[in-house]
């Protein structure tokens, strides 16, 4: 019974590297994130691409920082996501699972809703009155922690979860350091580009099937322990701001960004599920990492190298935004002063004012439209060594011929998505008090037979709200406080046809029935070390709630 546990472990890798998308970057109108960082730019329902009026231009609009004045921004949000799976067992699913009820269903399991933390650190330098630099640290407008139930109790004790094979347990870190520069070409028209050096270090878990075979029980699965980095992730953002009346606003980004490359290990815990481990008895628990040169299998083999036997590519989608803004300068703000030299009207200069909403206008409001390419990922490429016969060549610990298999690519199939956010400012004391209010939504982008946790693919609307009290601690210095609050509303996931297709679980061995072949594929055609079955079927619920506190100091 030992090594038919042991094998299974090497199943548990291709399922819990589907799990990175949910901490992975992507732009707010792709699936992974929902609109958007910073307390303006929440509040408003992302409508801020033609207003970009505080350092947070330097990654969303940097031709916004010409004009700002020299700032420091430190805000953060404050997400809770609640997600929950009602699984149906599928028609062709063997498993002898003891948490399926009478009607094919399985208990309903939600995360726990961990309160995430995302600060967002900027600066703006007004260089001229025309040229503005920025730099800016921030990370994904997502909830990166995400946690669901290990064990559950079943009618004999503690057991699998019904979500082990989808996610477990997520922690990780994603930022994108980004440098940028504004230029007001001529007078109203500001240009700007912006370079990002991303980096994503992340820790995830999930379990998987243990053979691929017919009958098993789920005390014979495995957790599994993924560690990847890419420490540069290389992106760019160009942008285009243009005032043609005083009272109007255009405004375009396009953001393109490579595909994260990261590599790293899996560490896998085989009869993780046995009752005994639940109650802290983990004598009969197994380990093994790729990290050791043995791959943790204690034999004389060296086969697992240095470590980084694990790849993954996840593309990035490109993004585009289309902003107009409309706003009522108020009557006493002064126009800019022309600035004299010599004797003659040849010489008079026009010198820009700095750009500043709360003290200049009475109220504005933004609408954006945005695109992003998500059909360029249709699936998370994961890859581990394998042979001339398309096996793999990873040892698993206590198992002679387990491996790893080596593809488990998850399947996305995502479509483009497009989205329209609406949101204004109204100034209800002139260069002291601002309150905020918008919305959005955004088209679905999955077909549900992909359905995961560690995304919401489904169409989606919010709103927002907040507010900025400014105190003037001098003629040229003050200081914003912000805050705001934010819920998105997904519409429900669901695939709960017994007989419907869907994502199919990994194994540990490579076609069931056993047959020998060459190649990526079983006789049948089917992908070898996958099960015959989806593990996906059910139906999943989302939804978010987001504060986010600042403070900006203006010079």
């Amino acid at each position: 019974m030992r090594p038919r546990f042991h094998a299974g472990a090497s199943a548990g890798i291709g399922a819990l590297l589907a799990a990175l998308l949910s901490a992975a970057p992507a732009r707010a109108t792709s699936v992974s994130e929902f609109p958007d960082n910073g307390s303006e730019q929440m509040a408003r329902g992302g409508a801020w691409v033609a207003r970009a009026s505080d350092p947070l231009a330097a990654f969303y609009n940097p031709a916004g920082l010409a004009g700002q004045r020299t700032a420091l921004t430190l805000q953060s949000h404050l997400t809770f996501q609640s997600t929950c799976f009602s699984r149906v067992k599928a028609a062709t699913d063997t498993s002898d699972d003891p948490l399926v009820q009478g009607d094919g269903t399985f208990p309903k399991v939600c995360n726990d809703a961990e309160p995430n933390l995302a600060p967002q650190l900027g600066a703006t330098f007004r260089i001229t009155d025309r040229l503005g630099v920025g730099f800016v640290i921030l990370g994904p407008s997502a909830a990166g922690n995400n946690t669901f139930p290990e064990f559950v109790d079943g009618p004999n004790g503690p057991t699998a979860p019904p979500n082990r094979f989808l996610l477990i347990r997520q922690r990780g870190l994603v930022l994108f350091p980004t440098i940028s520069v504004g230029y007001e070409v001529i007078r109203g028209l500001r240009i700007g580009v912006g370079l990002t050096w991303g980096i994503a270090s992340l820790r995830l878990a999930t379990s998987s099937l243990s053979l691929n075979q017919d009958g098993l029980d789920p005390k014979n699965e495995v957790r599994g322990n993924l560690q990847v980095k890419d420490l540069f992730v290389p992106g760019a953002t160009l942008g285009a701001l243009y005032s043609p009346v005083p009272w109007l606003d255009v405004a375009g980004t396009y953001r393109v960004s490579d595909s994260i490359r990261a590599r790293g290990d899996v560490g896998l815990a085989t009869n993780y599920y046995d009752p005994k481990n639940a109650r802290g008895d983990a004598s009969n628990v197994r380990y093994g990492d790729s990290v050791f040169s043995d791959c943790g299998t204690g034999r004389d083999t060296a086969v697992c190298g240095d470590g980084g036997n694990a790849t993954l590519k996840l593309p990035i989608p490109m993004e585009a935004k289309l902003g107009f803004r409309f706003h009522k300068p108020r009557a006493v703000a002064p126009e800019p002063e022309p600035s004299v030299s010599g004797d003659t009207k040849e010489h008079v200069v026009v010198v820009p004012r700095p750009r500043d909403p709360i003290a200049d206008d009475q109220f504005d409001a933004e609408l954006d439209l945005t695109w992003a390419h998500n059909s360029a990922l249709d699936a998370v490429e994961i890859r581990f060594p394998s042979d001339a016969n398309g096996d793999g060549t990873i040892p698993v610990s206590g198992v002679p011929t387990g491996a790893v298999p080596p593809n488990a690519d998850v399947p996305k199939q995502y479509r483009d998505v497009l989205g329209v956010r609406l949101g204004g400012d109204y100034n209800l004391l002139a260069d002291r008090l601002a309150v905020r209010a918008g919305g959005f939504f955004e088209s679905k982008a999955q077909d549900n037979r992909y359905q995961s946790l560690d995304m919401a693919g489904t169409a989606r609307v919010g709103f927002g709200l907040g507010l900025t009290f400014r105190q003037r601690l001098g003629a040229n210095m003050a200081l914003d406080l912000m805050a705001g609050y934010g819920h998105v509303f997904f519409m429900d996931s669901e695939n709960r046809d017994p007989n419907a297709q869907g994502i199919q679980g990994l194994a540990g061995t490579p076609c069931n029935p056993p047959v020998s072949a060459s190649g990526p594929n079983c006789p049948g055609g089917s992908q070898k070390y996958r099960a015959n079955w989806p593990i996906n079927l059910g139906t999943i619920t989302n939804s978010v709630n987001m504060v986010n506190l600042g403070a900006t100091l203006r010079f």
